[in-house]
């Protein structure tokens, strides 16, 4: 199978994730794609606990897109590199995809042994808020690469929908009392608010 990794905190799930998983398995004919909770955040923020946010997580599973605990069980520090070879492992059979949003470039070169991901590994680079119309170049910039090597896809479609929602902007919004749900799967919010997270 063809399987698209989409990784993040999850704090919390929001349409943004759901746009772009279901984009990137239309586009690329993925089999499926997978939801991957953090254990921690690489920044170290707190996180809300790793129960709730798989709770929450979840709430956006369909046919196609799954919600995996991998990270949560096998990966605690969250290496991307370390994520991607365990998957190798594990299910060999599989072909697996790393889906990165193009903000995402400017520090790739922290990532633990970032060669490796872009030697060993696929990546998907999905624009995030607005169409770049110099991404490739972008992206050989940040990678250091000469040319786009073909285990590295860059997503550029006209017909992409993009947006600027984030995890971020809602908790800062449930702080402020201000309304979040226009911005989640319902079951979520319904989630947030018998938690009562982001308070």
């Amino acid at each position: 199978m063809k399987i698209a990794i989409l990784g993040g905190s999850f704090d919390p799930p929001h349409l943004g994730h759901l746009f772009i998983a279901l984009q990137v398995q239309e586009l690329l004919e993925m089999d499926e794609v997978w939801l991957m909770p953090v254990s921690h955040h690489p920044f170290n923020r707190d996180l809300s606990s790793t129960k709730t946010r798989l709770e929450m997580t979840k709430v956006l599973e369909t046919k196609t897109i799954k919600v995996s605990d991998f990270e949560l069980l096998h990966n605690k520090q969250s290496y991307t590199i370390d994520t991607l070879n365990g998957l190798k492992k594990l299910y060999p059979d599989n072909t697996f995809y790393w889906i990165m949003g193009s903000d995402q470039l400017e520090n790739f070169q922290k990532y633990k042994a970032w060669k490796d991901i872009i030697t060993k590994h696929n990546l998907i680079i999905f624009p995030r808020e607005w169409m770049l119309p110099h991404l490739e170049e972008i992206v050989k910039e940040k990678l250091m690469l000469s040319s786009i090597p073909q285990n590295v896809i860059v997503l550029q479609s006209n017909s992409l929908i993009l947006t600027s929602i984030s995890s971020t902007k809602i908790r800062e919004r449930s702080q402020k009392k201000l309304p979040i749900y226009y911005f989640l799967p319902k079951g979520v919010g319904e989630i947030i608010k018998k938690n009562n997270l982001y308070e």
